[in-house]
């Protein structure tokens, strides 16, 4: 890969990874705040966590999707493979993207150039964040469910 290549798929990547935990974080503070403080009131907190944290993701992979159109049109890399290309051609980027985030690596589309840079680290940024959320979603389980549970007794025998 020539350097210009190699420069471009770091600087996009870069730029993508840093939108995204932009994204994350405040959408996760948001619903920290909203579980928090429960106004508006919310009628199923936890369906409100897992659906704006699966709109997070796709909305970070959208942004990834982005930048790989952007390097394509820029004639800095290309996708390969089961592509449709047409009509149809954000949506292979947008396909690709997701299979480099959640790191699934199908393998029927191939990336070429800058693309490829930006894809490995795309992955890394995906498991971070798909992991950020898991715990994420875990405390605001266990803070949710403390509050409806009867008052714990702790008894001890000796």
């Amino acid at each position: 890969m020539p350097l210009t290549e190699m420069l471009v798929g770091l600087a996009a990547a870069c730029l993508a990874v840093t939108i995204s935990i932009e994204m994350h974080f405040f959408g996760l503070r948001w619903l920290a705040w909203a579980v928090q403080h429960r106004v508006p009131k919310l009628p199923r907190p936890m369906f409100v966590v897992l659906a704006t944290i699966f709109a997070l993701h796709l909305a970070e992979v959208l942004v990834f999707a982005t930048l790989l159109a952007l390097i394509e049109v820029a004639g800095y890399g290309g996708l390969a493979g089961a592509t449709y290309g047409g009509a149809g051609w954000f949506v292979d980027h947008f396909y690709f993207s997701i299979a480099a985030y959640t790191t699934l690596g199908l393998g029927d589309i191939v990336p070429h150039g800058a693309i490829r840079m930006v894809t490995g680290i795309e992955a890394l940024a995906g498991l971070v964040l798909v992991t950020w959320s898991a715990s994420f979603t875990y405390l605001m389980m266990e803070r949710l469910w403390a509050d409806r549970l009867p008052p714990r007794t702790d008894e001890t025998e000796e």
